[in-house]
């Protein structure tokens, strides 16, 4: 089962997780590193490192990102790009409840490819505009 890790800036990732229970209840192999104020890129880093070690059971982690380019993408990207972690790892950018919900939906049935594959089809199916549900009226 791939383990899936939640970063962001702020408290982001630990509300969307606290979100996540809310709808689904516990997970097993889910954690949320959120970005301090102050903290240097090191020291999230880190804590990002134990979380995704912590998580991993032998099958990948899944690592959702709030913002491709920002400090909790980039130190992600630095645990792969300096092979610090050595285990199958992918990151999404971008991410939103529907894209973790999917993911904690099929994670038990899915390797971590399929996993990915899941999640970049509910990241574009689950944005709606309700002018477009409406025939393109646009509202007020």
């Amino acid at each position: 089962m791939p383990g899936i890790v939640l970063v962001s800036h702020g408290n982001l990732a630990v509300a969307l997780l606290k979100t996540v229970e809310m709808i689904m209840g516990q997970h097993d192999g889910i954690e949320a590193v959120g970005l301090h104020a102050g903290e240097g890129m090191e020291s999230f880093r880190e804590r990002v490192r134990e979380a995704v070690l912590k998580v991993y059971d032998g099958e990948g982690v899944l690592i959702f990102a709030d913002l491709f380019g920002g400090t909790p993408f980039n130190s992600c990207a630095g645990l792969i790009a300096t092979r610090e972690i050595t285990i199958p790892l992918d990151i999404v950018t971008g991410m939103n409840l529907p894209m973790v919900i999917e993911a904690c939906t099929h994670k038990r049935k899915k390797s971590l490819k399929e996993l990915v594959e899941a999640v970049k089809s509910v990241a574009v199916s689950g944005i709606k505009f309700y002018s477009d549900l409406m025939g393109g009226k646009i509202f007020g």
